[in-house]
């Protein structure tokens, strides 16, 4: 009897195709005999596991190879409570980051067993590459060159550009931008007319990271590509350059829309484009506008026929995409105002939970300590508009949250497993 008999057997069964199972050769006597009082289809499947066990028991080894140790890494490892907490963090993909953060600042790697679990994490999300990396420290590039899918471990080859699959080129391109941009524009421009439409939305998406007025000749190239998906991305990097030649243009057809009169806002709508509504397109070109086309003070004035909705969507869009701190400030815009004084806004807001809410960042004392009174308040008169626990992965992990158990709730029930989470974990670093 061959391994092939037992396979085609299986495939066809044992009532088609008989076979003699038997044990392997130097099996023991006691399988034998187990064998011999089983019916034909037991037998088989006992004797396939035998057969698969010896098979591979008996692979002749290959030709040894030298392979040189990993470089020495001088910091030290991470507390035992700390690694623990990593490989749990690892398997749910929860916090990941903040851990890497802490152990960053202590000056701790964690332990070498958990770097093969790091660097799929960072493999599953680009944006923890670098925090991953650092971890891992030397073991990254050396696990990296024997793991195709951790080869974003890897020195950066620029070769990759011309021989890598298009989930590589966009790694490499990625990398470095990270590192230079300019080098990852020029790869970028190299191969322009040769890429397919969809590696070209995806990779001039990749320039958002590092984004200059060098970028400008290669966006404007994008704008007359043939595919929209394409036109889009170039159209929408181009409106965070306000000096760019996109922007004057978009400056001059914007400013046309809006004019004050008895302080108040004039609009004239314009033409629509395909099915897309007036006041729709309306707010695109604002968003599209260097925001130094208007008068901040503009944003306090009535706005006529209705169109406020539509003009101040444009504007919000156009400052989130700036990062325009004063038009932030006046809009209300709290994420794009210094850390401080967000906080201070938000923990001064008459609902400090919606306030906070876009700042993700890791709030101070003050902050953290109104929005968890804040909670309390609402789910007290009954508001329960608002899932909450986005709270527990920003406050300070020093905040006292365990008295809003008792408020119950799924949310809230979150809020605190997460917030008693980080707190047990900073611990863990001191």
């Amino acid at each position: 009897m061959s391994w092939d008999e037992l396979v085609a057997a299986a495939l066809i069964g044992t009532d088609r195709r008989p076979v003699e199972a038997e044990a392997p050769p130097g099996s023991p006597a006691a399988l034998a005999a187990t064998l011999n009082g089983r019916a034909a289809e037991d037998r088989l499947l006992v004797a396939a596991a035998a057969w698969t066990v010896a098979r591979r028991a008996g692979a002749r080894a290959g030709a040894a190879t030298t392979v040189e140790p990993v470089a020495e890494d001088p910091r030290p490892v991470c507390s035992a409570a700390a690694a623990s907490r990593l490989e749990l963090l690892l398997e749910v993909r929860e916090l990941v980051e903040e851990w890497l953060e802490l152990a960053a600042r202590a000056g701790v790697r964690p332990p070498p067993e958990l770097a093969p679990a790091l660097l799929d994490a960072g493999e599953a999300r680009p944006e923890r590459q670098a925090a991953v990396l650092h971890a891992v420290g030397p073991l990254g590039p050396w696990l990296g060159a024997r793991e195709p899918r951790w080869a974003y471990a890897l020195p950066a080859d620029d070769s990759v550009w011309k021989t890598g699959t298009p989930d590589q080129r966009q790694a490499l391109l990625r990398r470095r931008r990270r590192e230079t941009p300019d080098v990852a524009r020029d790869l970028l421009a190299s191969t322009w007319d040769e890429e397919t439409w969809e590696d070209r939305e995806a990779f001039l998406g990749e320039l958002e990271l590092g984004l200059s007025d060098a970028d400008e000749p290669l966006l404007e190239a994008a704008l007359g590509d043939r595919r929209k998906p394409v036109r889009d991305v170039a159209a929408e990097l181009l409106s965070r350059l306000p000096r760019s030649a996109f922007a004057a243009r978009a400056a001059a057809s914007a400013r046309a829309l809006l004019r004050v009169e008895d302080g108040e806002i004039v609009v004239t709508l314009p033409d629509s484009e395909g099915r897309g509504r007036r006041s729709e397109r309306l707010t695109a070109m604002i968003a599209a506008a260097p925001l130094s086309t208007w008068d901040v003070a503009m944003v306090t004035m009535p706005v006529r026929d209705d169109l406020r909705r539509a003009v101040h969507a444009g504007w919000i869009e156009a400052a989130i995409n700036q990062r325009d701190e004063a038009w932030g400030r006046a809009l209300g815009l709290l994420e794009l105002l210094p850390h401080a004084e967000a906080e201070a806004r938000a923990a001064a807001a008459d609902d400090p939970v919606r306030a906070a809410e876009p700042l993700r960042w890791t709030w101070g004392p003050r902050l953290s300590n109104a929005v968890v009174a804040s909670v309390k308040r609402r789910r007290e008169q009954g508001g329960r508009d608002v899932d909450v626990a986005f709270v527990g992965y920003r406050i300070d992990p020093a905040t006292e949250v365990d008295h809003l158990r008792e408020l119950g709730g799924r949310d809230i029930g979150r809020l605190c497993d997460v917030a008693a989470i980080r707190a047990a974990m900073l611990s863990e670093f001191v």
